[in-house]
């Protein structure tokens, strides 16, 4: 693998995670009414903008020339890629807007839907570029699947330890809420590899060689990243809602889980990019 894709690890995986993150306290803004809530999501979006800037400048790596990225700009009515720079650099800058008019509400609500619609608009063209390319393994829905599981697994895990940050009224309900979707999430996406792998061993020689590649050399890393999304991501926020059901709040179970799925999700988009084998080649 190019080590510059290590760049585009982190820039994927930490946008759409923030992403994630930033759509459950739309949610939750939508059913609570209470100060104190709504001071623990402002929080949360404020620690977003650090992680975002972390995310933008790992994507500057990959670019050969960056001021390049603004110039593609003019494409964006053909370009996916074009699009991906615009939403995901709309996403930051409406983000940004949303922290520094935090006490104007009606601006702040059409900012917060406006912040929202551009993050869900950057993972769509984040996906579709890599639906487009040439490479077996990134065409249909798989690539979708990933993209998507990153925003409401890890994102899920992300607002939740920093929602754990702030006591407010509707927390255990907040936090009950990220961990159910988080279980869901990584289940279906674990549903869904052997499907995959069965698409793969089924098409092109290029798709072929991928199944190879994670059935053989890369299967130890299949096995552990699964490993901590269900074994450890899954049963801790398993163990947390439990505890929450008990009236307690399980910030350590949180910030296991959150370590765990941080960790699958990196290796999981490692395996992304390392066993991807184009057309052509198998």
């Amino acid at each position: 693998m190019d080590p510059r894709e290590w760049s585009l690890i982190l820039f994927t995986v930490l946008t759409q995670a923030s992403v994630g993150a930033f759509l459950f306290t739309l949610w939750f803004e939508q059913r609570s009414k209470e100060t104190a809530a709504r001071q623990a999501y402002q929080r949360l979006h404020g620690v977003l903008i650090p992680v975002m800037i972390v995310a933008l400048l790992a994507s500057l790596g990959h670019l050969g020339r960056p001021m390049q990225a603004l110039s593609s700009l003019g494409n964006l009515g053909t370009s996916w890629l074009s699009r991906e720079i615009f939403f995901t650099g709309g996403f930051f800058v409406l983000l940004v807007l949303m922290v520094l008019l935090k006490r104007n509400d009606g601006v702040r609500r059409v900012l917060a839907w406006l912040t929202g619609l551009a993050g869900v608009a950057a993972v769509i063209s984040m996906a579709m570029i890599y639906h487009m390319s040439i490479m077996p393994a990134w065409q249909g829905y798989g690539t979708f699947v990933a993209f998507g599981g990153t925003t409401f697994f890890l994102g899920a895990a992300l607002a939740a330890v920093v929602l754990l940050g702030r006591a407010y009224q509707d927390q255990a309900r907040d936090l009950r809420s990220l961990a159910w979707t988080a279980v869901v999430v990584a289940l279906i996406e674990a549903a869904l590899v052997p499907l995959q792998m069965a698409a793969l061993a089924g098409g092109s020689e290029a798709a072929q060689a991928t199944a190879a590649l994670l059935a053989g050399p890369y299967a130890w890393l299949v096995i552990l990243r699964w490993a901590l999304a269900l074994i450890v991501g899954v049963v801790v926020l398993l163990a947390a809602i439990r505890r929450l059901a008990m009236q307690q709040v399980p910030g350590s179970l949180f910030y296991v889980a959150c370590l765990a799925i941080l960790v699958s999700e990196i290796a999981g988009r490692y395996l992304f990019y390392a066993t991807a084998v184009p057309l052509g080649i198998g």
